[in-house]
């Protein structure tokens, strides 16, 4: 049985260009390694040399036309996907190199265990396991389109990317841990790669996963209605999809308007109280700053209020948590413009910021902060004035 991958089933939204330039730098330096022999042996793996520089640029190299051709058939069936969907191209380079060095350890370490020969490896197969395995993590349910050749005939076949995973890397498990001749195939690097591509998803790209999960299962869906229906119905499904997008985008915008509109009456009929917690139903201590500071901004048409000391003491936590102390020091200034009493919401953190402001030549600030402090903070503070 023969199972090729040709290309992931899905609309890609901009030219994966980091994956075509890794293909064309592969094919390169096989030419290069084809007019002098002497580039493969600057560029292969030794197991037992940890050479850090080696751990890299055996990767790019290759054996054989044969040996390149099939690395790229699938390479290019999974990684422009990836690319797009990491949308990061430093990340997704970083991404190919964390690979391309847990395989080259994970081979040195099976040769240290197994007292092998120091045989050299080349060639991109671990850091194309490890596209495999994490596209079987970063897009499971997306289909691939693979030629399927069994006895007398083949055919084309869509399959998950999930599943594809689990045969090609539970293959070359199998043959890893049964076969006393791998055949000159490097399965140790191809198992190691696989597992580094899917660990490095669910370590650093869960959040990326949940960014992308929506949009990622429309496209699928529509992908599923062109192989059954064909592109015709394909683009009426996108339509009927971006009108149904558009109308959710204006009743959240309503529900907004309404929300902010309910808010803008309590503050006016000095309701402060209730329009915070009003306010912490919708936006709790997971909203991003940049998002608070943005309503914050649109609160102060409204004038000085409570409510939005109350906000601005919610910023000040958050920048003190996340150690961007000028910032803090900017909605400080803002509080005490409204009220030179102004309170920020850690009392143990008003010397940490007289002293601050007073650096950063706004006395007036450390001033109101320090004013009548054995009055105001009592013993809360430690420490001298």
């Amino acid at each position: 049985m023969i199972v090729i991958p040709l290309s992931t089933a899905l609309t890609l939204s901009r030219p994966p260009w980091v994956t075509y330039a890794t293909a064309a730098l592969c094919v390169l330096i096989f030419i290069a390694q084809l007019s002098d022999n002497s580039v493969t042996e600057i560029m292969l793996y030794y197991p037992q040399s940890w050479n850090p520089l080696n751990m890299v640029s055996y990767a790019l190299a290759h054996g054989s036309w044969m040996h390149l051709i099939g690395n790229m058939i699938f390479y290019l069936a999974f990684a422009p996907a990836l690319e797009t969907l990491i949308d990061n191209r430093l990340r997704y380079v970083r991404i190919m190199l964390f690979i391309a060095v847990c395989a080259a350890i994970g081979y040195s370490v099976s040769m240290a265990i197994g007292a092998n020969p120091d045989i050299p490896t080349l060639g991109f197969s671990g850091v194309v396991t490890g596209m495999i395995g994490l596209s079987a993590y970063l897009m499971p349910q997306a289909r691939i389109r693979v030629f399927w050749w069994y006895v007398f005939g083949g055919s084309i076949l869509y399959v998950p990317a999930w599943t594809l995973a689990v045969f090609y890397i539970g293959m070359d498990s199998w043959t890893m841990f049964t076969a006393s001749d791998y055949g000159g195939i490097n399965v140790v690097a191809h198992v190691i790669g696989g597992l580094a591509g899917y660990l490095y998803g669910v370590i650093w790209l869960k959040q990326r996963r949940e960014e992308t999960r929506e949009e990622l299962s429309e496209e699928i869906e529509a992908m599923k209605v062109r192989q059954h229906y064909g592109k015709d119905r394909e683009d009426a499904y996108r339509s009927k999809k971006k009108m149904q997008q558009r109308e959710l985008q204006k009743q959240a915008q309503r529900d907004h308007d309404k929300f902010l509109a309910s808010l803008y009456q309590k503050v006016k009929t000095n309701r402060d109280s209730e329009a915070m917690l009003q306010f912490l139903e919708r936006y709790d201590d997971s909203t991003q700053v940049p998002e608070l500071e943005q309503l914050y901004t649109y609160f102060e048409q409204w004038g000085p209020s409570r409510f939005l000391l109350c906000i601005g003491r919610m910023i000040i936590d958050r920048l003190d948590r996340e150690q961007r102390h000028g910032r803090a020091i900017v909605f400080i200034e803002k509080g005490q413009q409204i009220n030179p009493q102004f309170l920020i919401a850690d009392i143990s953190r008003v010397p940490h910021y007289a002293q601050l402001a007073k650096d950063a030549g706004k006395p007036e600030i450390a001033q109101n902060l320090m004013h009548n402090a054995r009055k105001r903070y009592g013993k809360l503070i430690s420490g001298n004035w």
